[in-house]
């Protein structure tokens, strides 16, 4: 780790990974990040971002830093919600290559290895989730919900914009996104690149199950806060596409 850039030059690969409430699964995903990032990339770094937990997180999260180089932690000053943290993350990556991951590990780093030869001919991957088996009902309902009224909204080239995205950083610091919830920010960024006419592809990959601790998404007020956040964005650019 010694080998690796200083964080606050230029790296090849920032992995932003917020985290709430996560004691169960932190230690794990990062140590395995590490491990993988290392066989992949000579430079990286690995930024948490850990959002006024109450659980032993941010304890853990200090230690991670510690031990491993390219890990650095941001601590929000009060809980914001996994929206905003992930941009938070975005502003502070210094990788020309950059993605989010849940702290559950829904992504395995491993796959970057089929995804990496997109670049530098694409700005964007989405990857987009080949099941939801694992999905309850109610998520799997609020998952169709809105790739309906996003389509609705926006058009139906897209099939998945609420997993994993690696982006060329030269592209999120050019794109400002409005929303702050987590299930719109992404989709923002993602519509307002294309309207840029940053270069996208999709790929279809494999999502895991989380195994310990308690998922923090999903619920009511996270769906009508997006719902929200979709509306406004319509709304700033009226334009329908049916």
């Amino acid at each position: 780790m010694n080998k690796l850039l200083s964080l606050k030059k230029e790296c090849e690969f920032t992995l932003i990974l917020p985290c709430y409430n996560e004691e169960e699964n932190l230690k794990k995903t990062v140590e395995t990040s590490v491990r993988t990032l290392s066989s992949i990339f000579k430079t990286f770094e690995i930024i948490i971002i850990e959002d006024n937990s109450f659980d032993q997180s941010p304890k853990i999260a200090k230690q991670l830093a510690k031990k491993y180089s390219p890990v650095r932690v941001i601590h929000n000053p009060i809980n914001l919600g996994q929206g905003i943290s992930f941009l938070i993350g975005l502003q502070l990556a210094n990788g020309r290559l950059v993605m989010q991951n849940g702290i559950d590990r829904p992504f395995n780093l491993r796959d970057l290895k089929k995804i990496l030869h997109f670049f530098p001919l694409h700005d964007i991957v989405i990857i987009a989730r080949n099941n939801r088996s694992a999905y309850s009902i109610w998520r799997k309902i609020t998952s169709v919900c809105n790739n309906i009224l996003r389509g609705i909204f926006f058009g139906f080239k897209f099939n998945d914009l609420n997993f994993v995205q690696i982006y060329k950083r030269k592209v999120i610091k050019k794109i400002t996104v409005q929303a702050r919830s987590a299930a719109f920010s992404t989709q923002e960024l993602i519509l307002a690149a294309e309207k840029a006419g940053y270069r996208i592809c999709e790929v279809k990959l494999p999502y895991y199950k989380r195994i310990g601790g308690n998922a923090h998404h999903g619920k009511r007020r996270d769906v009508l806060w997006a719902l929200i956040d979709m509306f406004n964005y319509w709304w700033e650019n009226k334009k329908i596409i049916i």
